[in-house]
């Protein structure tokens, strides 16, 4: 077999975590969850919340700029829409999502077993990692935290 390199951007624990809130946000606002129980109930919340004084700087930003629109009020629908925009750039800062994903799908394909339909290593992983874990059974740091397996 040809002695072959893969190196790819990975994600780090910072772009999980944005990524990871903006789903969270969005699946909250578009199926009534958690934060968002309708599309106003962000003004109820906590005046300290940092979403909500995002969303009442985009409701200022709005009507400094296209004034009042419905009622006297912004028409919240605007907000929501400046929200998300705001929430995805964010969250996708520099590329985020794909790299996530990016980083997903090549560790599944190069490290997973293809049969299955859950992650689990490939049989040469397992059986190699199997094969370490034996001749070293008897060493004192075999925590997979102290493993550290080269070719």
């Amino acid at each position: 077999m040809a002695n072959v390199k893969m190196t790819m951007a990975k994600a780090d624990e910072d772009e999980f975590d944005r990524v990871s809130n903006f789903i969270e946000i969005m699946d909250s606002l578009f199926c009534g969850r958690s934060i968002f129980s309708d599309e106003e109930s962000w003004r109820e919340w906590d005046d300290d919340c940092e979403e909500k004084q995002i969303l009442l700087e985009i409701e200022k930003d709005i009507k400094d700029t296209d004034g009042e629109m419905w009622d006297g009020e912004v028409d919240n629908r605007l907000v929501l829409y400046e929200f998300m925009k705001h929430m995805w750039r964010k969250a996708n800062f520099c590329g985020s999502f794909q790299r996530i994903v990016m980083d997903a799908q090549v560790l599944i394909d190069n490290a997973c077993d293809p049969t299955l339909d859950y992650l689990e290593w490939k049989p040469e992983i397992k059986e190699a990692l199997s094969m370490y874990e034996e001749k070293h059974k008897n060493d004192q740091n075999t925590d997979d935290a102290s493993l550290n397996i080269e070719k």
